[in-house]
């Protein structure tokens, strides 16, 4: 995380919801009070971007066990051509990660 805002003290009362409400309620950054500032953290583009690699990962991960679910039915029932058509679709899946 980084400082995407400060707001040095001595600061009024207006002047601090305004900060809050500008950094937090409408930004969604975090709020921290030090001791010589108000400061506003958010996460860097980086950080960002793994947060989002990470939430498909687990979206992928949740459609390939839903899949697996799903092909057991033709799994006890051998059906050979549905079977492959779902190993081929969780393939295609993994390979996206």
């Amino acid at each position: 995380m980084e400082i995407k805002d400060k707001l040095d003290k001595p600061y009024t009362k207006e002047q601090k919801l305004e900060f809050i409400v500008t950094n937090n309620h409408t930004l969604g950054y975090e709020i921290r009070e030090s001791e010589t500032a108000l400061e506003a953290w958010g996460y860097t583009p980086e950080e960002i971007e793994e947060q989002r690699k990470e939430l498909r990962k687990l979206e992928i991960d949740t459609k390939i066990k839903e899949l697996q679910l799903m092909a057991l039915d033709d799994i006890m029932q051998g059906n050979e051509e549905n079977i492959k058509t779902y190993q081929a679709v969780i393939n295609s899946l993994e390979e996206n990660k």
